[in-house]
């Protein structure tokens, strides 16, 4: 929404408030009728004309204050107000007001007491708005505000209204990508945020997205015209749908939102009867912003409407200032520095007072020097021996940074943070999971179900922080994906100690040491090492450690600092909680192959069906497929000569499968948030072979591992229909089916649709088929087993 804080143009009409504010103030000091002090009368301004009421506030009463209490601020409930409790305000009551045709109020809030006041003056619905960003955190635009950013602020307003309608803002970037991601933004707000609906802005482009939140169980309010998360491409903050072409483009925005299930739309910044025409079409209510008076309701930027606008701001135009809370604030403030200069304040009746008697008991001792006994001090605090870099075995503590804020990096650097004594860095590329370490810590959920706080860990974007903070490091620890382990060695290698430090990688994959060795060219201080560790990002700040093993770390030279060095840094990880060895570099490489090769098997298969790693070891389809997939792995290790770590590669990964049965792995993780797979660096490192996820039909009729699924699929539904004597309209089934796939080449079907938008599939016409079989006796496992990880998938995406 617009704000005042765009128009940096000095006011006269405001200088004037200003000046009448503070002569009113100065002559009315003195207590009005009924024990009230008169505050000031501030004419109203930006349109509509009339003067805003008298504020009056109770003057100081004795009576009124008979409560002692030693505290700034008293305890309450949160949102309690005099009288009866406010009854919860829901979707029923928004209707119901709506088809009253009684108009709707709305007003931004971002605060715990803004909130409280807010809501208990009846307000109909409280935004919590992404114009945050500019009259809070003072940015020119509403683009840079986070996630983390507005679940605290949704909090905060929630605490302070419980019983009122809340929306919660999606900020920029939180649901323009996939609409899967955008359903999964929007979980994370009402769940985290604890309000009632979430606000997007678009119209017929955002319509599907729109549609898939819907679907998810969510209220979503549209937002069309003057949209300033995407004003850039507007042309700056434009009225919208001045032409009879753009007022019928909004029309058909609208309608799209509406038919995608949004509750209400707002309309900002467009003409007034542009705003009615698209008002009497629709059959949900709309919300004015700048558009005249005959949408459904009205919503305004509390700080706009409050004169809460910085030193020559002025309020857009459509903004009818109700008080000049602004010259207020101003007056009161400049009348406590004149009070504490001329020590007026504090005064009698803002102090505490000692009893005589004892006033003239210090006097006597102040005079006598007759002090009373001092009590035996308690034994003297510890030295804290990691400020002086040295932790309390004496060793010397040790400045971390791991770079890659995912699940392993996040895992492993609230590990080493916990363990204390060590100066632990986190960098990530990942704003909100920065911002949110910064503000709150590191949640971490461990594998007994417990929970812990890190909150000594420290999280940048930037390795400039960490430079100027604590100097070069002593440990750098790589934990991103392969693909990005380049830029990281960059990153690392500004960041170690050119002549003591160490550069640890614990990615998957092979090839990643040569690739840090580019850029940091000290073979004996590049150490390669493998971990059975998993971990699972929740959310921002949130990670939850999934699976327990050993790790280990290859010995790059047989020269002894080295070998103390590596020890050392192994000794460091196992203190924190990750026991790991030390192993000779010739044993690495089999160590690692032995990864590679259960990765390889898990990884791929589980994001294909995106499915955890448990079910690959009980469905058959995917266990078939799992066994195939090693197998050819080990083959291409027994070719190379590589010594594996165990002797039935199958049999380990089924083992690994199911002792990691609830994680997912991280290419589903990697899937479901539409970045780039490790799938090159894991299965391309065995064959040129690439598995395609979410494909197009085209791809089931020409990859070996689709067709293969297809083949049985149709076979087992044809001899199904032959079992009942249906006649089908072609002789060889398995041939149309691929026939048809190719002649659909690019085309995605509708069940892949409905899994993209996160919604119910058709997947029970494959139900039928099963059903049908089992009551004839005729094997239909492939088609039982497809659904069961159809279904499956659809459960995850609810996760």
């Amino acid at each position: 929404m617009i704000t005042g804080i765009r128009r940096g143009v000095r006011s006269p009409a405001l200088e004037q408030c200003k000046q009448s504010a503070i002569r009113e103030m100065a002559e009315k000091q003195r207590p009005a009728s009924g024990g009230g002090v008169v505050r000031p009368s501030v004419e109203c301004g930006g349109g509509g004309g009339g003067a805003c009421n008298p504020l009056t506030v109770p003057a100081f009463s004795p009576a009124l204050h008979k409560a002692k209490r030693y505290y700034s601020t008293p305890p309450r409930e949160p949102g309690a107000a005099p009288g009866k409790p406010r009854r919860k305000t829901t979707i029923l009551d928004i209707n119901k007001r709506y088809r009253e045709d009684v108009p709707l109020t709305q007003l931004t809030c971002y605060d715990y007491p803004t909130a409280s006041i807010v809501s208990n003056a009846g307000v109909d619905m409280l935004l919590v708005g992404d114009s945050v960003g500019m009259v809070v955190h003072g940015h020119t635009s509403t683009v840079p505000v986070t996630m983390a950013q507005m679940i605290t602020h949704c909090q905060s307003v929630r605490r302070g209204a419980p019983a009122s309608f809340i929306i919660g803002d999606m900020p920029f970037g939180s649901y323009e990508v996939a609409p899967h991601l955008a359903v999964k933004s929007a979980v994370q707000l009402i769940k985290e945020g604890n309000v009632d609906a979430v606000k997007l802005e678009g119209g017929a482009r955002m319509a599907r997205t729109a549609a898939a939140i819907v679907n998810a169980g969510i209220l979503v309010q549209g937002h069309i015209g003057l949209t300033p998360q995407t004003a850039a491409s507007l042309g700056g903050f434009r009225v919208q749908g001045k032409t009879a072409e753009a007022a019928q483009a909004l029309l058909h925005d609208a309608q799209a939102l509406q038919r995608a299930g949004c509750f209400s739309i707002v309309i900002e910044g467009v003409p007034a009867e542009v705003a009615a025409h698209i008002t009497k079409q629709l059959s949900v209510p709309t919300i004015g912003i700048g558009s005249g008076k005959h949408t459904s309701g009205q919503v305004l930027v509390l700080h706009d409407m409050l004169g809460l606008t910085p030193e020559g701001s002025t309020a857009p135009k459509f903004v009818k200032k109700y008080a000049d809370i602004g010259a207020v604030m101003r007056t009161a403030v400049q009348a406590y520095c004149s009070d504490v200069q001329s020590r007026a304040f504090p005064c009698k009746e803002h102090t505490y007072a000692m009893a005589s008697e004892e006033v003239a008991k210090l006097d006597h001792m102040m005079l006598t020097h007759d002090a009373p006994p001092r009590e035996t001090p308690a034994a003297a605090t510890p030295l804290d021996r990691t400020r002086l870099g040295v932790k309390e075995d004496g060793s010397k503590a040790r400045k971390v940074a791991v770079i890659g804020g995912g699940a392993m990096g996040s895992f492993v650097a609230g590990s080493l943070a916990r363990q204390g004594g060590n100066t632990v860095w986190l960098v990530s590329a990942w704003t909100d999971h920065v911002d949110a370490i910064s503000t709150k810590g590191l949640r971490v959920d461990s594998l007994d179900g417990g929970t812990r706080f890190v909150d000594v860990i420290r999280a940048t974007h930037d390795v400039n922080t960490i430079l100027e903070s604590d100097g070069l490091m002593d440990v750098v620890i790589i934990l991103v994906k392969s693909p990005n382990t380049e830029p990281a060695a960059r990153l690392a290698a500004e960041l170690v100690h050119p002549d003591h430090g160490h550069i640890v990688t614990l990615q998957n994959g092979v090839g990643n040491r040569d690739i840090i060795l580019k850029s940091f060219d000290v073979p004996e201080r590049v150490i390669h090492g493998v971990t059975a560790h998993g971990a699972l990002m929740v959310g921002s700040g949130h990670v939850q450690h999934t699976g327990k093993g050993t790790t280990t770390l290859a010995l790059p030279a047989d020269i002894a600092s080295v070998q103390r060095s590596v020890s050392d840094i192994a000794a460091m990880f196992s203190a924190a909680g990750i026991v790991t060895n030390v192993g000779r570099a010739d044993a690495m490489e089999g160590m690692i192959w032995g990864k590679l090769i259960i990765n390889a098997g898990i990884n791929p298969l589980s994001a294909l069906f995106r499915v955890k790693n448990g079910v690959l070891a009980e469905n058959a389809v995917c266990r078939d497929l799992l066994e195939k997939t090693v197998a050819e792995a080990a083959n291409v290790a027994s070719r190379k000569r590589v010594k594996l770590p165990f002797s039935n590669p199958i049999e380990t990964a089924l083992a690994v499968a199911r002792n990691t049965a609830a994680n997912q792995s991280s290419m589903l993780c990697d899937v479901l948030r539409g970045v780039q797979t490790e799938i090159d660096v894991i299965n391309g490192a065995i064959t040129n072979f690439e598995i395609l996820f979410r494909v197009k039909n085209g791809v089931l009729a020409e990859n070996a591992v689709c067709r293969d699924l297809l083949e049985k699929t149709v076979a087992e539904a044809a001899n199904v229909a032959s079992r009942k004597r249906v006649k089908l309209p072609f002789s060889n089934p398995i041939e149309t089916a691929l026939a048809v796939a190719r002649n659909t080449a690019a085309n995605q079907s509708s069940m892949l649709c409905d899994v993209l938008c996160g919604v119910q599939t058709e997947i029970d016409v494959n139900g039928a088929i099963v059903r049908e079989g089992h009551g004839l006796g005729v094997s239909v496992d492939t088609n039982a087993q497809l659904v069961s990880m159809i279904q499956a998938n659809q459960r995850l995406a609810c996760i």
